[in-house]
Formats: structure tokens, C-alpha cells, sequence
């Protein structure tokens, strides 16, 4: 899925686009599937996960390579998984954890790309700032891990539910302190701001 955003930085035309933008994931998760059955695993575990690469693009397209907007929809969709796989087991939770994860790999340039809007003068140092943040991919583990300790591994996940949804409510609230700033990563054309 990460592939799909690339897609969207490319310089060509939208209908070219938005073609890569369905085969470059699906031929992703066949190359990744490919070299791993050469590699002598066993994948057959992994094949229904097309499904959720499937979900994850529909939830891209939808998102119409806005920044909010997908921040937005990947961390509910990154709730919905983690909820579903609280209340699960078994394959279907796995998949559940793992599209979680998938999930993060669309939200980072999002994250980057609104957490350094409208910065103006101060965009290189609230950039490095946000680089050593991702920090927070050491600390959420270990506390995590604490917490498994103690009510245990499957139910530990409540923490992502909590990352996600705090994602979403920064989605959420970026969008307006952003439109104060003259810039609306919402509409077809980014205003003044930058």
C-alpha cells in the first residue's frame, strides 16, 4: 500500500495514476509472497491477507490523497482492525493485527506532511523535531510488552487502539488549525500558508 502513495508523487497523467495505484500494491504482496515461498515458507497462512491489501486500497481511494482525510480514514480503519483483533482469534485476528500495521505505512507521510504545514521559517526544525519522534516507535513497544505482562499478549493491543485513535483525533482537529493558517489540504488546490 505504500506503493500506492508513491504512485500519487509520480509526474504522470491521472488515469496512468490511478492504475499503478491498484497494480503496484497487488504486485507488492505477490513479490513479497513469491521470494518468501522461494525462501521455503510456508505462505498458505498468508494468502486470504489479499483481502485486507484490497480493503486498504479501496480505504486509499477514498481517501483521494488528501492528508486529513487519510490519516483520517487509516486510523479508524486501523481501530476497526485492532477492535477486531480484541474480539477475535485465531487467523482472523492476525490479519486483523497486521492490517494495523499496513495501515501505518500510509499514515507516516501524512503525519509529516500536516505536522509541518504552515510552519514557515520553522519548517526544518519542526522537521528534525518530528524525525527524532518517531521515537515513539521505542516507547510504545516496551509499554506494550508491560502491559502484556500483565493482562496479556492479545489483549496488550488495547495500547494500539489508543495510538490509532489518537491519530484520528489529530486528523480530525488538524484540519481546522490549518484552514486559520489559510491552508486546506482538503480542497483541490493548497491556499497560502506554506
Amino acid at each position: 500500500m505504500g506503493d500506492g502513495q508513491a504512485v500519487a508523487a509520480l509526474s504522470m497523467p491521472d488515469s496512468r495514476k490511478r492504475i499503478l495505484k491498484i497494480v503496484a500494491p497487488l504486485l507488492a504482496f505477490i513479490i513479497v509472497m513469491s521470494l518468501t515461498a522461494l525462501a521455503g515458507h510456508n505462505v498458505a497462512p498468508l494468502k486470504w491477507y489479499i483481502v485486507c491489501v484490497i480493503i486498504q486500497m479501496a480505504v486509499a481511494y477514498f481517501s483521494n490523497d488528501k492528508p486529513a482525510r487519510t490519516l483520517l480514514y487509516f486510523s479508524l480503519m486501523g481501530v476497526i482492525a485492532m477492535i477486531v483483533g480484541l474480539m477475535s482469534s485465531g487467523t482472523i485476528a492476525i490479519y486483523a493485527f497486521l492490517s494495523g500495521g499496513l495501515a501505518c505505512s500510509i499514515m507516516w507521510p501524512s503525519i509529516f506532511t500536516l505536522s509541518v504545514a504552515g510552519l514557515g521559517r520553522y519548517t526544518t526544525q519542526g522537521s528534525a523535531f518530528l524525525i527524532m519522534m518517531i521515537l515513539g516507535g521505542g516507547i510504545i513497544p516496551p509499554i506494550q510488552g508491560k502491559l502484556a505482562d500483565i493482562i496479556g499478549i492479545h489483549q496488550s493491543f488495547i495500547i494500539a487502539v489508543v495510538c490509532f485513535a489518537y491519530l484520528g483525533f489529530f486528523a480530525w482537529i488538524v484540519k481546522s488549525i490549518l484552514r486559520k493558517q489559510d491552508i486546506d489540504y482538503e480542497s483541490d488546490a493548497t491556499v497560502s500558508g506554506h
